[in-house]
C-alpha cells in the first residue's frame, strides 16, 4: 500500500466516531433497548496469547430498527436508566435482508435529550413559582388575621377604658 493510500485510511478511520464493535444478541425483548456482545481480547501472559472475552451491553436503540444478528458500532452516552449507558450509532453489517428504519444518530440523541432538560427545567421552574405564591398566599393570609386579631383587641381594650362592661366570651 503506498503512503498516499494509507494516509487516506487513517484519515477515514480517524473521522469515524470512537466505540466498540459487538454483534447484537437480542432484539426486540426489551423497549427501545438491544443487547450487544463486545468480544474484548485479554491476554494470558503465561501462554503468551490472546483470548477473546466478551461483554454484554445493554443499548439505547429508540427506533428499534435493529435486529438480532446485525453487527454495530455503539457509542457511550450519559446514563439513560440503570443499566444503558451506550447507544446504538450504527449499523456495520446488517443481519437478513429487508427493509430497515434509519438508526437514531447522536445528534438527533442529543437534541431530543436537551428538548427533554428544557421541558423539566421550565416544568421544575414553574412548580417552584407556585410554591411561592402559595407561600406567599399563606403569609399574607395569617398577616391580615393577626392585623384583624390585633385590632380587636386594641378595640376591646379601648371599650375597657371607657369603663363599659365586655361581655362574656
Amino acid at each position: 500500500m503506498s503512503a498516499a493510500a494509507k494516509a487516506v485510511q487513517a484519515a477515514a478511520t480517524a473521522a469515524k466516531p470512537r466505540g466498540k464493535v459487538g454483534i447484537i444478541v437480542s432484539a426486540g425483548m426489551m423497549p427501545k433497548m438491544v443487547k450487544v456482545r463486545v468480544p474484548t481480547p485479554v491476554w494470558n501472559e503465561h501462554l503468551r496469547k490472546y483470548f477473546h472475552r466478551h461483554i454484554d451491553v445493554l443499548s439505547h436503540d429508540e427506533r428499534s430498527a435493529c435486529r438480532t444478528g446485525d453487527v454495530v458500532r455503539i457509542l457511550p452516552i450519559e446514563r439513560a436508566s440503570k443499566l444503558k449507558r451506550h447507544m446504538v450509532a450504527e449499523v456495520i453489517s446488517p443481519f437478513g435482508t429487508g427493509e430497515r428504519i434509519p438508526i437514531e444518530t447522536p445528534e438527533e440523541l442529543e437534541e431530543r435529550m436537551n428538548a427533554r432538560r428544557t421541558a423539566r427545567a421550565e416544568n421544575r421552574a414553574e412548580k417552584i413559582a407556585a410554591k411561592q405564591a402559595t407561600i406567599e398566599a399563606t403569609k399574607k393570609a395569617k398577616r391580615e388575621k393577626y392585623e384583624k386579631n390585633l385590632a380587636a383587641k386594641e378595640g376591646n381594650a379601648a371599650v375597657d377604658a371607657a369603663g363599659e362592661e365586655k361581655p362574656p366570651s
